[in-house]
């Protein structure tokens, strides 16, 4: 099992408190990295990270996050057992596939919320009143996200893992998990990590270029962390990482890069052996507790 440093001395001091107060929480417990089955790229990074956007917090949603505002009535969707597969038979009803792709726009959320209850059964009305007494910003997308989203995966067995193999072995790799994200495909200009950021994008409703590394960069730290990869350059360049290093870039102490090859080159001048998601994450919960 691969250690990381107590402290680190980069240019930044900002990023130096952060990693003091947050790296060993990172590395040490169980609510950041993603483990290497079925089960938990499932709810973690496929559930819990594909919609986590706009104010929706979809890990808090799926329950595999704690809660971070009151909410006593809600029921997270692990403890009613709606899972990729009973979102995927959702989709699969007409009436309910055909109003959130043609019929949702300019209504009120709660027009979804009754499709669902008239059409989809149990399942229906209980991920309705999931959504209802869930206390974060939500709108239609986040419903179609999850059922559409699900469907794809009813072709490898519901299993987000098997899916990430199957992508694999279409590129020629022999292993998987892969040993290193950062060779060359074959056949394309880019790395494996960035081609299957590219295939998560064009696959997936609502997954673009700052969630689909997010989908993949837990668990290859996880990977990483388990001596089971080699170093990944992959990490969510969010808004809470851009604010950052605005902040500190105002300050005129240092300059930090603000986009994701820069940052990742200028985090590897530093520490080339270790994943540029351990600060990005430092970075992330240096905010979100309001040290700035």
């Amino acid at each position: 099992m691969r250690l990381i440093p107590e402290k680190i001395n980069t240019s930044c001091q900002e990023l130096n408190h952060a990693w003091d107060l947050y790296s060993k929480e990172i590395i040490d417990k169980p609510n950041v990295l993603i483990p290497d089955t079925e089960e938990d790229l499932n709810w973690h990074a496929f559930l819990g990270h594909s919609l986590d956007m706009q104010g929706f917090r979809a890990a808090e949603f799926v329950g595999v996050d704690a809660m971070s505002k009151s909410a006593k009535n809600f029921k997270p969707l692990r403890v009613r057992n709606i899972s990729v597969c009973e979102l995927s038979s959702l989709w699969e009803i007409e009436a309910i596939r055909e109003h959130l792709l043609h019929n949702s726009k300019g209504t009120p959320i709660t027009t979804t919320y009754d499709i669902l209850r008239n059409n989809g059964g149990e399942v229906g009305s209980s991920l309705a009143e999931a959504f209802e007494q869930f206390p974060m910003r939500k709108g239609h997308w986040c419903v179609r996200g999850f059922l559409q989203n699900s469907r794809v995966l009813k072709d490898t067995g519901y299993s987000f893992r098997k899916w990430l193999e199957q992508k694999c072995k279409i590129w020629g790799l022999q292993e998987f998990p892969p040993y290193d994200f950062r060779l060359k495909v074959q056949g394309k200009q880019m790395s494996l990590e960035d081609t299957l950021c590219k295939e998560l994008e064009k696959t997936f409703y609502m997954v673009g270029p700052e969630i689909s590394p997010y989908m993949l960069c837990d668990w290859q730290m996880w990977l990483w962390r388990n001596e089971r990869t080699e170093v990944f350059d992959n990490f969510k360049l969010d808004s809470f990482h851009s604010e950052f290093c605005q902040k500190v870039n105002s300050l005129g102490k240092t300059i930090m890069p603000t986009d994701k090859q820069g940052f990742i080159k200028w985090w590897h001048s530093y520490y080339p052996t270790l994943p540029p998601r351990l600060a990005n994450e430092c970075i992330w919960l240096y905010l979100e507790h309001g040290h700035f």
